[in-house]
């Protein structure tokens, strides 16, 4: 928790002073870049699931785990707390002053929603799939819940901060990037259950900003 705390200190600190000025709050994503998402993300997902599955494209993503593997000499574990940061840091700039497209009770909502839809989806596809994890730990490996949970939290700061804060967006997808690089990195997930897991993560979120918004 120490950890976490220290990594969520360091985002707040690292926001610019913000202009009094308020005025320009951006409106809701447009019909187009709900539907532009979607697609991106449903193509995202696709990708995951034939690099799992489709012979010809999982060769890729075992030959990468095989070189990930050669040299890689030590586990990293702190994916396991990173994972959280882009969650929890919508409502943590909100409550540090910094004024986001909607206000604490709807992005709260919008937020809630997101994870209980892809919750239901990731579920579905872990225990429906049964795929093996490429330490042969567990039968749950398709998609990557830990991506899942990061690209939601990034997906929310993008829409509600991204564009008064475009670095903020950034950052946001950066962190979650890293996130699913280290599930490869450590051996729990394939390349493939990492796309899916982003995938599933901005398609749940564009899907009930679409609806609620």
């Amino acid at each position: 928790m120490k950890r976490i705390g220290l990594i969520l200190l360091l985002f707040v600190f690292l926001l610019p002073v913000r202009a009094q000025d308020t005025a320009g709050i951006t409106p809701p994503a447009s019909l187009c870049e709900n539907i532009m998402l979607t697609a991106t993300s449903t193509g995202l997902l696709g990708l995951g699931f034939l690099a799992a599955y489709q012979p010809e494209v999982n060769s890729w993503a075992v030959a990468l785990r095989d070189e990930v593997m050669y040299y890689n000499p030590t586990k990293l574990t702190f994916d396991n707390y990173l994972q959280y940061v882009p969650a929890v840091a919508p409502a943590v700039f909100h409550l540090c002053g910094f004024e986001g497209v909607h206000d604490f009770k709807k992005l709260l909502l919008l937020e809630g929603c997101s994870y209980l839809l892809g919750s239901g989806w990731l579920n579905a596809f872990k225990y429906g799939f049964a795929k093996e994890r490429p330490d042969s730990s567990k039968q749950n490996s398709f998609p990557s819940g830990h991506t899942f949970t990061a690209f939601v939290g990034a997906e929310i700061i993008r829409r509600e901060y991204g564009k008064e804060y475009p670095w903020l967006a950034v950052a946001a997808y950066s962190v979650a990037t890293l996130v699913g690089v280290m599930r490869v990195y450590n051996n729990r997930h394939w390349a493939g259950d990492v796309l899916a897991g982003a995938g599933l993560g901005i398609l749940s979120t564009t899907l009930v900003y679409w609806v609620l918004d």
